[in-house]
């Protein structure tokens, strides 16, 4: 018997699913054309234009007024979800819309068959991205609840005092004090600031904002004592809270912050900070705890006139201990799959070092039962905590992506609408769009604590250099199409020996080519930065080799660090997958795992030859 749903109110614009039942039961996604209106005009019904329906006779979408009662709120996408044998699921049936089924068997790829509801038996074979759980939409709420959602209108009243993120330019990522006026969609409000005035000044500004940039305002915290070095605050600004973390603590109660945002470092007295706060979960919670593990994973060590710098790496731990039954990620160094992670669960000790472990997303070659295996303590670390990201990632933010039944480290390089990311992998060279659900925050296991990553910016700015000597094997008349993808050298000081990764836009004569990069941005960190840079200083991406086994002492490789690939040489290897690299032009040493690394490859006279050992 066909669901329907509690008649609500929508809005112009609003994401829903409308209920079809000839001839079965299936939901057709579709946008609100006109609010609601009242029952004397139209009976409560709503007008909708179907996303999948088209009209027969044109091939634009199908426009019609629907029933209220037929009418749910599209729900939001979900992290990664895994089905098993008898579970209830929605497909989505023919690119039409979300039909209710019964999972009847598990494939290979994320590929399964599922048993549909209806008259005659139907089966279907279906991705796991047009599977969805199934849900009932009851009063207000879906049954079950789904695991992450935005928080919901009713949290927010009219009149309510409330902090709003604002992503305007030159005010990016500030927090300010509003007053929610009223609800204007599912998940929009309309505020009042109570300090921002319109251009005119007549007026405090009124602004339509999104859900997942409100927040309560958080609970004041009276600071009587001095910030320490490193703690993170928010510091009073142009009529804001702007988020940063102390740099210098200076006399007089006055800190030099630095802003997150702008990176810029200024004065602020102590009433003008306080100790920043998370909303997580719908509860606040203090940052200086967290700050104090981020300051001890950023030591700087000299030996012998070298500079050593400890690089965070994700595979760290300080002897975790595992027990029986326990979740954890288990990391993977087969070729084509290094530097992911995989969710599964301690089975048993093996020795003193290994674990045997049970995957919970892959499976055996026949597909009857989970894959076990026994892996080394080393590539196995705990499940990292939930981060709940309701705000949008940002611009080369460090992100893990479940991709092929795994989390893999990239980077955002481009910001799309409907809250869809293209993400960079440096392992592969390979970018590929993902929905925000699907991402989480890199978080790092380091000395036995969670770490999440900072965005690891670049500021540098390529110069082109004319009338260049071949050098590092850049060969003068090597030609590039439009699209290619190719890594572009530096010679800056400080930089001398760096590859950056990125993309041909246009030839422009003269051994010229303007090209867009995959890890830098512009100054105002909206967009990825374009260049004209010359063919000197431009070379093909080399082909991608990974390394299955442990890199050996003076193996040449190339080291990803600071959004870019640097020549180094390994000096020594350590635990867990991990080495130290020496880098000459910089006279430094750096930490790194294994997944960082790749073999160096010289482009020489149209080819790809590899380095040998010693040679830099």
């Amino acid at each position: 018997m066909p669901l329907h749903t509690t008649p609500q109110c929508f809005n112009k614009g609003d994401a829903v699913e409308v209920l079809k039942t000839n001839p079965f039961t299936i939901w057709l996604p579709a946008t609100v054309l006109r609010s609601t209106p009242c029952k004397k005009t139209r009976n409560g019904q709503i007008y909708v234009e179907f996303q999948t329906h088209y009209c027969e006779e044109s091939s634009g979408s199908r426009r019609e007024y629907v029933n209220a009662g037929d009418v749910r709120p599209a729900p939001p996408p979900e992290l990664h979800r895994y089905f098993k044998v008898g579970d209830n699921a929605e497909v989505f049936y023919k690119e039409k819309g979300w039909r209710k089924g019964k999972v009847d068997d598990i494939l290979e790829n994320s590929m399964y068959f599922v048993l549909l509801d209806g008259v005659e038996e139907e089966i279907v074979k279906v991705e796991q991205w047009g599977l969805r759980v199934y849900r009932v939409w009851d009063d207000g709420s879906w049954l079950p609840p789904l695991e992450f959602q935005q928080m919901p209108q009713e949290t927010f009243s009219e009149g309510m005092s409330v902090e709003v993120k604002r992503d305007k330019e030159g005010c990016y990522g500030s927090w300010h004090t509003a007053a929610i006026v009223e609800s204007v969609g599912y998940d929009k409000f309309l505020v009042e600031y109570q300090k921002l005035n319109t251009v005119n000044g007549s007026q405090f500004l009124k602004e339509e904002v999104d859900a997942s940039c409100i927040r309560p305002c958080p609970p004041k915290i009276q600071s009587f004592h001095q910030f320490e070095h490193l703690d993170r605050v928010d510091a009073w600004l142009n009529d804001g809270w702007w988020e940063g973390h102390i740099t210098e603590v200076l006399g007089g109660l006055k800190y030099i912050v630095c802003l997150m945002t702008t990176e810029e470092e200024l004065v602020f007295e102590h009433s003008m900070l306080r100790p920043r706060q998370e909303w997580v979960k719908e509860k606040w919670f203090t940052a200086r705890e967290f700050d104090k593990t981020r300051s001890s994973s950023d030591m700087t060590l000299k030996s012998k006139g070298l500079k050593i710098r400890i690089k965070c790496s994700g595979g760290r731990s300080s002897k975790p201990k595992f027990r029986k039954g326990m979740r954890v990620e288990v990391r993977s160094d087969e070729e084509g799959y290094q530097g992911s992670w995989y969710t599964a669960v301690i089975v048993d000790s093996i020795g003193e070092h290994k674990f045997l472990v049970e995957y919970l997303t892959l499976r055996t070659e026949d597909e009857s039962e989970p894959l076990e295996e026994k892996a080394d303590v080393s590539d196995i670390r705990p499940c990292p905590p939930v981060i709940q990201r309701i705000d949008r990632f940002k611009m080369l933010e460090e992100v893990d992506a479940w991709y092929n039944e795994g989390w893999w480290v990239g980077l955002i390089c481009k910001i799309l609408d409907g809250l869809k990311y293209m993400v960079y992998f440096w392992t592969t060279n390979e970018e590929l769009v993902f929905d925000h659900f699907t991402l989480r925050p890199h978080q790092e296991w380091i000395d036995g604590k969670w770490v999440i990553a900072f965005m690891k910016k670049s500021k540098l700015q390529v110069k082109p250099k004319l009338n260049l000597k071949r050098q590092n094997g850049v060969a003068s008349h090597t030609n590039f199409c439009v699209g290619a993808k190719v890594e572009v050298r530096s010679d800056e000081e400080g930089y001398q020996g760096s590859w950056y990764p990125a993309t041909i836009v246009r030839r422009l004569g003269n051994g010229k080519y303007l090209l867009q990069y995959q890890t830098l941005e512009t100054d105002d960190e909206t967009d990825l930065l374009s260049e004209e840079v010359d063919a000197l200083f431009i070379r093909p991406s080399p082909p991608v080799i990974q390394q299955a086994d442990q890199f050996r002492p003076l193996d040449e490789v190339d080291a990803w660090h600071n959004g870019g690939w640097w020549a180094g040489q390994v000096c020594k290897v350590l635990i867990c997958s991990n080495y130290t690299v020496y880098f000459r032009t910089a006279n430094e040493i750096l930490e790194f795992q294994h997944s960082d690394l790749r073999p160096r490859q010289n482009w020489l006279d149209g080819e790809w030859i590899a380095a040998k050992k010693g040679m830099m």
